[in-house]
């Protein structure tokens, strides 16, 4: 499979100048940074392009500014390119975005949670003795014995993000990081001192958990039109997750980008495109998973790269099976053993020829089928199997798999399901 995610970045991300060139070329742009600049009461188009960046590192700052332009980014993105985008994801505050983005906050409503999550962050490291490291070069289990030992110690030190294999984050007081960071480059590691303005995904964030569940009582959410990747715990949110929740959960739980990365990767991701200022997450991708083709949207290099990458995924996406043409191989397949001609002409021959026009049409476009003539499809397949004589538990078996083949498992997860109780 050849499925894409777009990605959107976390804190460290951020730069004075960050989003000018997009705000120069693109209305859509302009009007969401007015939007946000009302929302927050300050012009965000200043504080983006001219800072200063002691205000633009204020996490109560950074997290509305890097929604917005990310947003925003990636509206642009679907405005240009025709292309299907099968995962979002965000590293922390990107998953806001990601949320945002796939339709579960209004951008009004992510830029005040935004906003809401920095402050009530901010208010959590008001001594300024907390703060956080990244160690490059060992292992996470290897710095995760070394963080354990510590804190069994009655040090109060934690991962905070698990990056990459060989990258992690971690919180806590500064003595503490400190003492980490002696031990860890004594065992081969490169430990560096992160400028941010505080201790995030630890314990040092549980304050801010009630400021941003009072946010988020009363926001309204809206369907999710894309999937949505939960870095908490590195799978996609499920129709039953309590988002706000989640949310919360997460300022004191570390990011496992490492298992979000991985999961996509199982479920068909080869195409990582960054959507936001930098290229962090591209460079992560590119350390984590060894055949990712991977970009970052910020970069006008990597734009024109990706414009070619497009061409080659729809090349790719027109030569695998579709849902459609699985349905009509199956039809064909599959062994008759009802011998009424007059069932057997209403139950196969008709539908099948509908079914042959409906695969020809798709052909005919040179593209994917919709999910309603995928739906179409089924219901067809269901009319010839059952004239047929296939037992349901077979037709949910071979459907599972037409499922599978095709790569639809998001939107029929329903076979998936019948195929396993049939089983």
């Amino acid at each position: 499979m050849n499925k894409i995610v777009a990605m959107f970045p976390g804190q460290a991300s951020q730069f004075v100048g960050m989003g000018k060139g997009w705000h120069e070329q693109h209305a859509l742009v302009q009007q969401r940074f007015a939007e946000a600049s009302e929302i927050l009461g300050f012009d965000l188009t200043k504080l983006c392009f001219e800072g200063p960046a002691l205000s633009l590192n204020q996490t109560e700052n950074t997290q509305p500014a890097l929604l917005a332009l990310s947003v925003a980014m990636f509206e642009v993105f679907q405005q240009e390119h025709d292309v299907k985008i099968d995962y979002l994801a965000g590293h922390s505050i990107g998953e806001l975005s990601a949320l945002t983005a796939a339709g579960v906050f209004s951008f009004a409503d992510g830029v005040r949670i935004a906003r809401a999550r920095g402050e009530a962050m901010a208010s959590c490291n008001a001594d300024g003795l907390a703060s956080m490291s990244a160690v490059t070069h060992l292992k996470s289990d290897v710095v995760e014995t070394v963080i354990g030992a510590l804190a069994a110690a009655g040090q109060n030190v934690e991962i905070a993000n698990y990056n990459s294999p060989t990258q992690t984050i971690l919180s806590g007081s500064k003595t503490a990081l400190a003492a980490a960071g002696q031990q860890l480059e004594a065992i081969g590691g490169r430990v560096v001192a992160l400028n941010v303005s505080g201790p995030f995904h630890s314990r040092y964030m549980a304050a801010a958990a009630e400021a941003l569940t009072r946010a988020l009582a009363s926001v309204e959410l809206g369907q999710m039109r894309i999937p949505v990747m939960n870095g908490q715990i590195g799978r996609l949110y499920q129709a039953q997750d309590d988002i706000k929740a989640i949310l919360v959960e997460q300022l004191t739980a570390p990011v496992r980008w490492t298992q979000v990365l991985a999961h996509l990767s199982d479920r068909g991701v080869r195409n990582w495109l960054e959507v936001g200022p930098g290229k962090v997450l591209k460079k992560l991708a590119l350390q984590t998973i060894s055949e990712a083709s991977a970009f970052a949207y910020d970069l006008a290099e990597d734009r024109t790269a990706w414009t070619g990458q497009i061409e080659k995924i729809r090349e790719s996406i027109l030569l695998a099976p579709n849902a459609v043409g699985l349905c009509l191989g199956a039809a064909v397949s599959t062994r008759n053993t009802n011998w009424d001609e007059a069932a057997y002409q209403a139950g196969v021959v008709q539908p099948y020829k509908e079914l042959q026009t409906l695969h020809d049409g798709i052909a005919q476009g040179k593209r994917l089928p919709e999910r309603a003539e995928i739906e179409q499809a089924f219901t067809l397949l269901k009319t010839i199997f059952a004239t047929k004589g296939v037992s349901p538990q077979d037709q949910a078996f071979r459907l599972q798999r037409i499922v599978n083949l095709s790569g639809t498992e998001e939107l029929f997860p329903e076979h998936l399901a019948v195929a396993e109780e049939g089983r």
